[in-house]
């Protein structure tokens, strides 16, 4: 220990000496480190650290698999969870939810809250309690029982000051009255971040025994010992009898158990491991950077390693004190680098799933501790290492007759710089390429929302209770209203209203009959349903392909109509004309729905995801919808001739409220920050890695300097010898441009081989360009070899302007 504690003693005199050369390797490291600790941090917080529930690991959320029709993850009908609940062996218990949304009024501003009806168990299942109050109970989840609610933390402390008075309290949600009997733990969260609040489910019995709807979330706790394959293998077995017993309503359907991190994570697991890679070879780069430091600077300390081994050091003793150093090092890089993460979590904060926000935090807890400095010990290690077996091989008799001079340098130890450099290039040009082809697919997913200049349109949402609004007669006399008013408003150029703006709701499906279109068996015609008002599609600037728009004339007295995309076009009237053709909702020719005709086909908009594939899509004009009341337009689209359209939202709420004092506005936003939320992780990881990729070039440039710096210093006077001997400046300035130009080409090339290899990995995250795109391979494969000829320049006139009677006399 006392031998350790002098060569901790001695390496911090050596780096305090060299400050130069110990703030560029500390600044280097602490880049790399920093960058590796922080995307861990996500990782950690996201993929490793427990989920906040007891034995997390034994929940798991239960779909149907409508794969058929596009929804691998689809959202269960009661009757089939009914069934999967009385029939399993696997669970212990099994709860359901139901989206939901009230309007808050009577105690303030009218204001909108997400909700879920739930079943009495959901909490129990989960293994938590409220926090003040107390869990529902069988009695709450009945029919016909009294109102109650329990409140989300965030509501709790916003709306009603924090006071544990609360509960008891009853409050007006959609007009009627609820009592507030908990609320629960702060950072509690289930599912969306959300949600303001839980009412009990309280099912009657002609809702449980609904097969055809689907709209149930379910959550199960596996009992001790079952795993997700098993519970998976029973949910399907019974899921098949269920299909065999009810083929109109579920013919074909299947069923699938996920794991509760897996549902929650959702498509982040590869994103974050491809950071995770990422930032590893930034750090591979800084190593090679401060191993070429300290390659170079073992040139000028020959001397002294051979007075050490004169004196009786062996080798090993000499290879110690020099890790020691490099250790050392990397621990102040770590140290660096843990603050530089530290600063960053703000803006990590946007790798983290929707499900997972309230519960999950970036901290310097002790895994990430513990990670920082395990990285920092083997960077010493690694980076440390080859320079200080390079040093420790010593000819004692010409170290000791040389001065430390110039042409102190052995050959073994340029040509690992020189390898050096090679491998920083080429690690450089691999998160280059990723980056280029992460950026245009970001391009590529926002561009082909262009077409509706959506930093112009404003979307407000309006969300009628049910219990105020029982009709369709009076919905559409609210909308009528508001649609002209918002119409009305000076700077404003047209309004609609949708079900629900693109990629803000991902389902909406129902089941159609089509005049004349024989189906495959088993297979069933299915459209998402938006339901619109006139102006709509105008409004959003989604272009018409044949026949026309809905209508102000299409209302209940009219024609029954419709507008389908040209995927729907496509796929159901194969080759045909699709106006003038009939369809109804329902499975059969006998459901009760009117026949509406198709009277205009408009361009396939990607409502489900900004890289989803496009679903048949129904457009029905609002007047002329008499029930599924579910899908009633709640999304007001406002298109802004000029500006900020979050300007005209004042007035668009002076308006609604004209129309009803009581009625909220929410979801305010542009589409153009609708958009951006839906690339938000996709986004942030392109800045992410576009900035490593920047860095590390950064870093590879600063490595070709270095070694054509050192080679011009070491060869001085062969440079003098050249001048003297009648060599022109351009012939030292080509010898010196070949050198560093040679590394960076067989970098270059080295790069391009790894990243068609590795490229290929992150395939399922492009949009719109291949993994092996040519033009950004090429094309940044030449940035980089001109950024490298950049970095020789310096260097390369250095050599031209040597004095040839100096460079000899020194020597």
């Amino acid at each position: 220990m006392r031998t350790l504690l002098n060569d901790v003693r001695f390496a911090l005199r050596r780096l305090a000496k060299s400050k130069g050369f110990t703030a560029v390797a500390v600044a280097s490291l602490a880049l790399g480190i920093g960058a590796n600790v922080a995307i861990f941090s996500v990782v950690n917080a996201v993929l490793i650290r427990p989920l906040p529930f007891p034995e997390a690991e034994r929940l798991v959320m239960v779909w149907e698999d409508n794969s058929a029709l596009g929804f691998p993850r689809d959202t269960p009908a009661p009757a089939n969870y009914a069934d999967w609940k009385a029939q399993n062996q696997s669970f212990e218990d099994m709860a359901a939810l139901a989206t939901r949304s009230f309007n808050i009024t009577g105690d303030g501003e009218p204001e909108k809250v997400s909700a879920y009806r739930v079943t009495a168990n959901l909490f129990g299942v989960l293994g938590v309690r409220p926090a003040v109050g107390r869990a529902f109970n069988e009695e709450d989840d009945r029919p016909g029982a009294a109102k109650v609610v329990i409140l989300n933390y965030g509501l709790w402390q916003r709306r009603y000051g924090g006071e544990r008075s609360v509960v008891g309290r009853d409050i007006l949600l959609d007009g009627e009255k609820h009592t507030v009997v908990g609320v629960m733990p702060k950072g509690f969260q289930f599912m969306e971040s959300y949600t303001g609040l839980w009412v009990p489910a309280a099912f009657t019995p002609e809702e449980m025994a609904a097969r055809g709807s689907h709209y149930l979330v379910v959550v199960a706790r596996m009992k001790p010992g079952v795993s997700a394959e098993q519970a998976h293998a029973d949910v399907a077995a019974i899921t098949e009898r269920i299909a065999r017993e009810f083929p109109a309503q579920a013919q074909n359907l299947k069923a699938a158990v996920v794991p509760l991190r897996e549902q929650i994570t959702g498509n982040t697991r590869r994103p974050l491991i491809l950071l995770l890679a990422a930032v590893a070879l930034v750090l591979l780069i800084a190593c090679a950077n401060v191993a070429n430091l300290l390659l170079a600077r073992s040139a000028s300390r020959r001397k002294e390693m051979a007075v050490r081994t004169a004196l009786g050091a062996s080798r090993a003793r000499v290879v110690r004190q020099l890790l020691t150093e490099s250790v050392l090092l990397s621990v102040l890089g770590g140290a660096a680098g843990l603050l530089l993460a530290a600063w960053g979590f703000e803006f990590l904060k946007k790798l983290i799933p929707d499900g997972m926000t309230l519960s999950s935090s970036l901290t310097i807890d002790l895994p990430v501790l513990g990670y920082a400095l395990g990285v920092s010990l083997l960077t010493g290690i690694v980076f440390g290492l080859a320079p200080a077996l390079q040093s420790s091989r010593v000819e004692l008799n010409e170290a000791l007759k040389q001065g430390g001079g110039r042409s102190a340098s052995g050959g073994g130890g340029g040509r690992l710089r020189s390898a050096l450099v090679v491998v920083e290039v080429a690690l450089a040009l691999v998160l280059l390429v990723g980056a280029g082809l992460l950026v245009q697919t970001v391009s590529n997913l926002r561009y082909q929302y262009a077409l509706f200049e959506p930093e112009r349109l404003l979307t407000v949402r309006t969300v009628l209770p049910q219990r105020k609004y029982t009709g369709a007669a009076q919905r559409a006399n609210f909308y009528d209203r508001v649609l002209e008013r918002v119409r009305a408003l000076p700077g404003v150029v047209s309004a609609g209203y949708t079900t629900s703006v693109p990629l803000q709701w991902k389902g909406g499906a129902n089941g159609l009959f089509l005049e004349g279109v024989q189906l495959p068996p088993g297979v069933f015609a299915n459209a998402n349903h938006r339901q619109v008002s006139a102006g709509y599609l105008q409004t959003m600037g989604i272009p018409l392909r044949e026949g026309r728009y809905i209508e102000e004339t299409d209302d209940a007295r009219a024609l029954p109509v419709v507008v389908v995309n040209e995927t729907m076009a496509r796929q159901y009237w194969q080759g045909q004309s699709a106006v003038g053709r009939r369809l109804k909702f329902g499975p059969d020719e006998s459901a009760d729905d009117p026949w509406r005709t198709v009277v205009g086909v408009v361009a396939d908009v990607r409502q489900m995801g900004l890289d989803a594939p496009v679903k048949a899509e129904a457009y029905y004009p609002y007047k002329q919808i008499t029930t599924h009341p579910f899908f009633a337009p709640r999304d007001l689209v406002v298109r802004a001739e000029a500006g900020d359209p979050l300007s005209l939202v004042p007035a668009v709420r002076r308006e609604v409220h004209a129309v009803d004092p009581d009625q909220p506005l929410s979801s305010v936003a542009t589409m153009d920050k609708v958009l951006g939320d839906e690339t938000g992780s996709r986004g942030t990881g392109m800045v992410l890695l576009a900035a490593l990729a920047g860095l590390a070039v950064l870093l590879a440039a600063i490595g070709i300097y270095g070694v054509l710096a050192y080679f011009v210093t070491q060869h001085v006077p062969e440079i003098g010898v050249r001048l003297a001997l009648g060599a022109r400046p351009r012939d030292i300035l080509a010898l010196v441009l070949r050198k560093g130009m040679g590394l960076a080409l067989g970098g270059v090339l080295a790069g391009l081989a790894a990243a068609y290899a590795l490229t290929r990995l992150m395939e399922s995250l492009l949009f719109g360009v291949s993994a092996t795109d040519p033009l950004t391979f090429g094309g940044l494969a030449l940035l980089l070899a001109a950024v490298a000829l950049v970095a020789c320049v310096v260097p390369a006139r250095r050599a031209t302007r040597v004095d040839p009677m100096t460079a000899l006399r020194y020597e």
